[in-house]
């Protein structure tokens, strides 16, 4: 079986980093210092990838949660009230969406933002880097808005397509962490020219996927499964614990791998690994770089 592996989404901050924002949220560090700190902690990241082969997103350091960078971007949408992200500790600004127009701040240079790191979206790396952007059907569960969902997934996939563009970037992550209701569809026709690796979570139903995604990154179950098997070129399974600091073993790992019928497989994490403390999230990188090897 051939095993590739994908880390995705917020990574934690070192604690030299999380000073430097300390200061800039109190006015003490300027805008472009901030930007260089962070560009800096994001080689350091890229580092720690060299040579082990690893598909991965930007570790978004300069993202304060998974929304909020691209409602400041977007005209149509505001950023609304504080909101407990699911039953954890941490919290997002609820975007408040209306007539989504176009994107108003370029991505990909140097901006300054409200609330918010400076931009860009994404400091890209080497042959395994893919963008990472929230699913249209989380967006629009984690949003208040005046428009329907059809509308929604339609405009913002636009929009997604135009950043994509403006990186030149083929490889999308897209992140579902609210888990699917039978009735949910995300439609990714639209964006058939991209290799998209779709992480959901919770029980998936046949129904949810409209479109032919690269991978289909599930919660471990048989019927999970089954589904992105049938739904996605290679399927994909979460099998490292992205909340509990207890560390997994490779042969566990590679045991639930054996059991599953497909002859390649992605293997990723539950969550992103900003929900664990720095040390015990590089060494569940460093474990996911043996899987399958």
């Amino acid at each position: 079986m051939q095993v590739e592996k994908l880390v995705y989404g917020i990574y934690p901050k070192t604690n030299e980093l999380r000073l430097h924002i300390g200061r800039w949220e109190k006015g003490m560090l300027p805008d472009a210092s901030l930007s260089e700190n962070i560009e800096s902690e994001k080689a350091l990241f890229y580092d720690l990838l060299s040579e082990r082969s690893i598909h991965h997103t930007d570790p978004l350091f300069n993202w304060y949660d998974i929304l909020r960078p691209i409602s400041l971007i977007v005209d149509g949408i505001e950023l609304g009230p504080l909101t407990r992200f699911k039953e954890t500790n941490s919290f997002y600004r609820m975007p408040l969406v209306g007539d989504i127009t176009g994107i108003s701040v370029d991505p990909k240079n140097f901006s300054p933002l409200n609330e918010n790191p400076p931009l860009p979206l994404y400091i890209n790396s080497g042959e395994y880097f893919n963008a990472f952007l929230p699913s249209p059907v989380s967006f629009f569960k984690m949003s208040r808005s005046s428009i329907p969902y059809s509308e929604f997934q339609e405009k913002i996939e636009n929009i997604y397509t135009g950043i994509l563009k403006e990186f030149g970037l083929k490889s999308l992550v897209l992140y579902d962490p609210i888990p699917y209701e039978k009735t949910d569809v995300l439609d990714i026709s639209p964006m058939k020219d991209f290799k998209i690796k779709l992480i959901t979570t919770g029980k998936l139903y046949s129904g949810n996927v409209n479109g032919n995604p690269y991978s289909i990154i599930v919660d471990y179950s048989a019927e999970n499964f089954k589904i992105s098997s049938e739904k996605s070129k290679v399927p994909g399974v979460k099998l490292v614990d992205g909340y509990n600091t207890r560390m997994e073993t490779l042969s566990d790992i590679n045991g639930k791998i054996e059991s599953l019928d497909a002859d390649r497989i992605i293997v990723s994490h539950s969550e992103y690994f900003d929900f664990l403390p720095r040390i015990i999230a590089d060494r569940k990188l460093d474990l996911m770089s043996n899987i399958g090897e």
